[in-house]
């Protein structure tokens, strides 16, 4: 009998995916609100092709969805899981820079 259930295999999914620091900071900001590739990338200092590699990844696993505003796609973060998580790594310190080093506001 093997003691893995589908949900921990889930969980072990969504873990792998916040062990990223890129996709972490990701995951933190669409918590906070919808935001488009752009964005993303201005805030974290990152190139917008990695961001929306990231991104892709996140919603093959259903962690975020997008809605289309004309050209513009804004992500947001869908997973409760991924949520319920990342108040618990918020409320120890886990919080992204933007390029000025200065904490993201929530």
């Amino acid at each position: 009998m093997n003691a893995v259930t589908l949900e921990m295999k889930r969980t072990a999914v969504l873990l792998k995916l916040m062990g990223n620091p890129e996709r972490l900071a990701i995951m933190v900001l669409l918590k906070e609100s919808e935001r488009s590739i752009g964005e993303l990338a201005g805030l974290l200092a990152l190139q917008p092709t990695v961001v929306s590699k990231h991104l892709t990844r996140l919603r093959a696993e259903g962690v975020v969805d997008y809605t289309r505003y004309y050209r513009v796609l804004q992500y947001r973060l869908v997973s409760q899981q991924a949520a319920a998580v990342l108040d618990t790594l918020l409320s120890l310190g886990a919080k992204p820079k933007n390029p000025a080093g200065h904490s993201v506001q929530e």
